[in-house]
């Protein structure tokens, strides 16, 4: 019996997947647009509602047509017009839109932070008002309420009526029609366009309503963002493409079949690493099923046309690498210069936001050897770096390791975390192979940083994390800890330079160019694949070691992914191709908040609308200063 009403209830929480799922795969199959920012439109929503009802009064029977329109229908008719029709217009790649994407969320993110601060909202005495009344009732011995009665109706009637739009009106076979060639379609006279301005709104209107249902009883942007990146699982076992099997797959497998596994124990009750597991494994059900599928699917085809890989993102110049001119090398020398007099100009606090900057230099340039000289996209860059940081804290404190000496094993498990990224590689890339990097950073987060398990025992909570000392020299004053990150920082530019100047980085612009025609003179693909990956990573390790260092903590949440997404976008606005990029982008993200007294997001908030951009910047920020000169001199 109580397998059943767990099962009965999990249906509940199933419904809300496969609803928020439902306008991915919708939005996805008439567009060609993997909307990743359904998620922020969800927050968005509820924070919406919460001060429309709590602020300033407005009834709910007022409020959630007003939220649902701003949220549906005006939000996703402006996305399609102002950022994703001229995407489409230009043939940009899937890689080009994901960013793009990304920025939308990034952006709606730091105006969330901004406009309502980054805490909890809703409490006790002012909760986040509730679509449904809560009013509890039995059936025979089972109980419910009926909010969750009315949750689960709505989603069925909103999922019969999508049916009936798509499968049984004039509207659903235009859409229909795009989804299975642009081309045909307008050329029988349908206008895409404003097809795919209904798929955005209606896209736009499920996220919404998803972000109503979730909201309550507290508005916690961890809980709703995690919840909202983990609904891709069932995107992604429907292949982007099947909205009854996304309806199918969230209501009985991550809802009724999850409900059923908590109330399971095979292993029995207890703290041992069985049962622990089997708890982590059903709590994160979504997660797992989303790097599984995304792991064990073979094919898994993008739609919308445009190149995979990161084509519109890189530009052949920068990919290829130039020779140092004169001017460059004025500007190198004139920034080491900056860097050695750093100390003797700022100190405390700004000295040590010094030191997240050089940390996260690293991080950033790794993010840059991916996809960058590889093509790759990598959206977990965070969860990496926070490996081998955490890694390296363990094996300190375990086992009494100098901090240098720990360093080295630390930044082998972030090697080895990426080569486990770098394996989908052999077989895809752009959007399917930045999703598996995304869902490999939610595994460590929940089963390594965030959870209590023997075999990474300390989880959840902060570690404290010691400062180096090398030779009897005590590194852990500032100055001192500056210099010390300078030189591991100028050792791995120099990698990354000669990694991409290199015959190596001749090797990785073939393959990116063109995977074909590599293959065709006799590149292995595989082994520069996995090695570039396994670079990469061992490098975001490294930068994530230095984060920790620099903090002289380890904190979960400094490594949460959501901040992948950040460092990802602020990366390829400022200039994936290039390391100089990489400096930038990490610069402007310490810069910014220090300047305006804010937090990160309103760095983010300027990445955000940088992504928004991009079509119009090719190459990124950095190259358009490169070019600056000859647009100036006609």
């Amino acid at each position: 019996m109580v397998l059943l009403e767990n099962a009965l209830l999990g249906i509940i929480f199933g419904g809300i997947y496969a609803l928020s799922a439902t306008g991915i795969v919708l939005t996805y199959t008439a567009t060609g647009v993997f909307n990743i920012a359904h998620f922020a439109v969800a927050l968005l929503a509820g924070y919406l509602a919460w001060e429309l009802n709590g602020g300033l009064g407005l009834p709910m029977v007022a409020t959630v047509p007003v939220v649902l329109l701003l949220c549906g229908p005006v939000l996703g008719v402006a996305l399609e017009r102002l950022v994703f029709r001229p995407l489409q217009a230009r043939g940009a790649s899937s890689s080009e839109k994901l960013v793009a994407a990304l920025g939308v969320s990034v952006l709606i993110l730091a105006v969330i932070n901004i406009v309502w601060g980054p805490g909890v909202q809703g409490t006790t005495d002012e909760p986040v008002p509730r679509l449904f009344p809560v009013e509890p009732f039995q059936l025979g011995s089972l109980r419910f309420d009926t909010e969750q009665v009315g949750v689960v109706a709505s989603i069925l009637v909103i999922a019969g009526l999508l049916w009936f739009l798509l499968r049984r009106t004039f509207l659903g076979t235009r859409i229909r029609a795009v989804v299975d060639r642009r081309e045909l379609a307008e050329l029988a006279g349908i206008d895409a366009n404003r097809v795919s301005q209904v798929a955005w709104a209606l896209g736009c209107t499920l996220g919404a309503l998803t972000g109503l249902l979730i909201a309550p009883p507290a508005l916690e942007p961890t809980r709703i963002i995690i919840l909202g990146i983990e609904t891709f699982s069932v995107a992604v076992v429907a292949r982007l493409t099947s909205i009854p099997m996304a309806l199918a797959f969230g209501f009985f497998v991550l809802g009724m079949g999850r409900g059923m596994l908590d109330g399971f124990a095979p292993f029995g009750e207890g703290s041992g690493t069985l049962p622990q597991l089997y708890d982590q494994v059903v709590l994160n059900l979504s997660s797992v099923v989303l790097f599984g599928a995304l792991v064990l699917f073979r094919r898994l085809d993008e739609v919308g046309g445009g190149a995979a890989g990161s084509a519109g993102l890189v530009t052949g110049a920068f990919g290829r690498g130039r020779r140092t001119g004169p001017a460059t090398a004025v500007l190198g020398a004139a920034a080491l210069v900056a860097a050695l007099l750093t100390p003797a100009v700022l100190d405390g606090a700004d000295l040590r936001q010094g030191h997240q900057f050089l940390a996260l230099t690293v991080v950033f340039v790794s993010i840059t050897a991916i996809t960058g000289f590889s093509g790759h996209l990598t959206l977990g860059q965070a969860s990496i770096a926070g490996l081998g940081a955490f890694a390296t804290a363990r094996f300190t404190a375990e086992f009494d390791l100098p901090v240098l000496v720990a360093m080295v094993p630390g930044i082998g498990v972030a090697t080895l975390a990426g080569l486990a990224a770098g394996w989908p590689a052999l077989k895809r890339k752009g959007l399917f192979l930045g999703l598996t990097t995304l869902g490999l950073a939610l595994i460590i987060y929940q089963f390594v940083f965030n959870a209590q398990l023997p075999f990474v025992a300390g989880g959840p909570g902060q570690l404290i994390v010691q400062r180096p000392s090398l030779f009897g020299l005590d590194l852990s004053g500032d100055v001192a800890f500056w210099f010390y990150e300078l030189v591991v920082v100028l050792l791995v530019l120099g990698l990354v330079h000669n990694l991409r100047s290199g015959p190596l980085g001749r090797v990785l612009a073939a393959m990116r160019d063109s995977e074909t025609a590599a293959s065709s003179v006799g590149i292995d693909l595989r082994r520069s694949k996995l090695f570039v990956f396994g670079v990469s990573s061992g490098i975001a390790g490294l930068g994530g070691t230095l984060l920790t260092q620099a903090d002289q903590n380890f904190d979960p949440n400094t490594f949460y992914p959501i901040f992948g997404l950040f460092w990802f976008t602020a990366v390829v606005v400022c200039g994936v191709s290039s390391i100089r990029g990489a400096i930038l982008a990490a610069a402007v993200y310490v810069a910014v908040p220090r300047i305006t007294g804010q937090d990160v997001q309103s760095a983010v908030g300027i990445f955000g609308l940088g992504a928004l951009f991009l079509g119009r910047l090719p190459g990124g920020v950095v190259e358009q200063l490169r070019r600056l000169p000859a647009l100036l001199n006609g």
